[in-house]
């Protein structure tokens, strides 16, 4: 056991002097990381209203998720239902046709779009928010400028809203074409009675299928960044978001990596005092009960 704490310890020393000597080389790199994550703050701070943009979309989210269960039930019932031969009381046996069997993936293919067009929209209508606490900022001005909330939802839901739907799209396709694959590969599998070779093949695969939608939805939040603040339609901000990330690689990495240990270490210290706060209740409780 003390060999491996041993280990863990060399390990994380060199990961630690690893990162150091990233931070020195690129110290230029790490304070535009800061003043982007310090910036990122303030906007938070002042205009904490949009922190409900999320929880109103994801509302606007489940809705949408409901009446398409709705309707998917009754496309369904459309289709020859007999009595199970099982022991299930109830059970039932639903004898899809070429027809109904369309509709449905074609009614599948939608939720993943609209659900998808529904994530990007909040994320638009969050970044246009950004943008205009960034342009009413002027030096002249005593106060820190407020985000036009109102004009970013406008935004997106009246000038933006094909830029979105064809970001939303473009993932939706990758979306449907992995679960299909995934519906395939099970099949694959249970005909081939387990065998390794396919099981392998379908991992890789996989993988492969997410690594292209990490990237595609990479590209997609890189696309309505740009046009938050240009204006620009969906192929042009995809191109010159793409190239603004190419030519500022490092820059954008130290500032992500930066913003995510400071995540986790704000997860860290909540859950270190969380714990310490319960074992102290404990102990107080414990010394009551005595």
């Amino acid at each position: 056991e003390r060999f491996w704490l041993l280990v863990g310890a060399i390990l994380l020393a060199a990961f630690g002097c690893c990162f150091l000597v990233c931070v020195v080389c690129g110290y230029k790199h790490v304070k535009e990381a800061i003043d982007v994550i310090d910036a990122a703050a303030d906007f938070t701070v002042e205009n904490k209203r949009v922190i409900i943009v999320p929880m109103v979309y994801f509302v606007f989210t489940l809705i949408s998720f409901l009446l398409w269960l709705y309707a998917f039930a009754c496309v369904v019932s459309l289709n020859k239902v007999t009595a199970a031969a099982s022991t299930i009381p109830q059970d039932r046996d639903i004898h899809w046709t070429s027809g109904w069997t369309a509709c449905a993936l074609g009614m599948f293919f939608g939720i993943l779009w609209i659900m998808a067009w529904w994530n990007y929209t909040s994320q638009f209508v969050v970044m246009a928010a950004a943008t205009t606490y960034y342009f009413n900022c002027t030096e002249e001005s005593e106060y820190e400028g407020q985000a036009e909330l109102c004009y970013s939802v406008k935004l997106a839901h009246v000038y933006h809203t094909g830029s979105i739907a064809a970001g939303a799209f473009i993932i939706a396709v990758i979306e449907f074409i992995k679960f299909v694959f995934l519906y395939l590969a099970k099949k694959a599998e249970k005909a081939s009675g387990g065998n390794k070779c396919i099981k392998a093949v379908v991992c890789v695969a996989e993988c492969c299928l997410s690594c292209i939608e990490k990237v595609c939805d990479y590209i997609n939040q890189s696309a309505f960044a740009y046009i938050a603040v240009t204006g620009d339609g969906f192929c042009e901000g995809a191109w010159k978001g793409f190239l603004l990330n190419v030519k500022h690689m490092l820059s954008f990495t130290f500032a992500n990596y930066i913003a995510k240990i400071f995540i986790l270490l704000g997860k860290v210290c909540i859950c270190v005092v969380n714990g310490f706060t319960l074992v102290f209740i404990l102990k107080d409780v414990s010394g009551l009960a005595d």
